[in-house]
């Protein structure tokens, strides 16, 4: 918006110009009349000045009017996008804050990034939708995700960070369903395996999805692998929960009890693992 001193400059400067070319076409025309008295003259040219000046003033009024609304309404829009898009923003922090929280659910470890990485990439996604409706929240993932690995590489050749091999699952957990009817039985809730550390009770893993490896008219196989890289030595039992042919089964034992300890070997120093049965 324009100062008071500068809309005031604006006006009589535009009076001025009016003022100049009506007085120069004026003289202009007594020069080759010669015979025009000035006074009927500047009697004449007065009254078109004075039009003049208030059809600019009222052109001004309009445009300044116009111009006022204009902005105005430009303003509400951004602040209610504005306020839109910081309101999604919490809305999906609420969201994230809340979901570690929610009764008796657990997200998945092998498939699911935390609550908070959840909550930015939304937030991203937010901003990202205003300024372009088409983004989508794959896209989200996929510029963020490309970013990350990115910004590792460049981490990892200055040696501010590394990356660790893949390591293959080394144990392998099997969980067998017999006895099933031999017709009208559907798996209704895959199972699900929990680790626990047998001393302390604390989980190392919770709630992997398993995979069908094997089915017959009566029964269903199931296997999950683990890799127990970066597990301290201990021992440790597996559980798991499935609904099968409506029958619920809720934190049965998996296989024998799992003991990882260290060993030398060939003058190096590795994990392994042995097997101790139920008493």
């Amino acid at each position: 918006m324009m100062s008071d001193k500068s809309e005031k400059i604006l006006v009589w400067g535009e009076a001025a110009v009016i003022l100049i070319v009506l007085g120069l076409i004026g003289g202009w025309s007594y020069l080759e009349a010669g015979v025009v008295p000035v006074a009927h003259l500047f009697g004449e040219k007065l009254f078109d000045i004075g039009l003049a000046f208030v059809g600019t003033l009222f052109g001004y009024w309009l445009a300044k009017l116009h111009i006022e609304h204009f902005v105005s309404n430009i303003v509400k829009q951004m602040e209610a996008k504005h306020l839109d898009i910081n309101r999604n923003i919490a809305f999906h922090k609420a969201v994230g804050a809340m979901l570690p929280e929610l009764p008796n659910f657990h997200v998945r470890q092998s498939t699911g990034f935390s609550s908070d990485v959840a909550t930015a990439v939304a937030a991203f996604t937010s901003w990202s939708t205003a300024i372009d409706p088409t983004h989508t929240p794959e896209k989200s993932m996929e510029m963020v995700g490309k970013e990350a690995y990115t910004l590792a590489a460049g981490l990892i050749k200055k040696d501010m960070g590394f990356k660790e091999a893949e390591v293959a699952p080394n144990y392998e957990w099997v969980v067998g369903v017999n006895g099933l009817p031999a017709a009208g039985w559907a798996v209704e809730d895959a199972p699900d395996l929990s680790i626990y550390d047998w001393d302390t009770g604390k989980a190392v893993q919770k709630y992997a999805l398993m995979n069908e490896t094997e089915r017959t008219a009566t029964s269903i196989l199931y296997s999950w692998k683990w890799s127990m890289k970066g597990v301290p030595c201990g021992t440790y039992v597996a559980v798991v929960n499935y609904t099968i042919g409506g029958q619920p089964v809720i934190a049965n034992s998996v296989g024998d009890r799992l003991k990882i300890f260290l060993k030398r070997e060939n003058e190096k120093i590795i994990t392994t693992f042995e097997t101790i049965p139920w008493d």
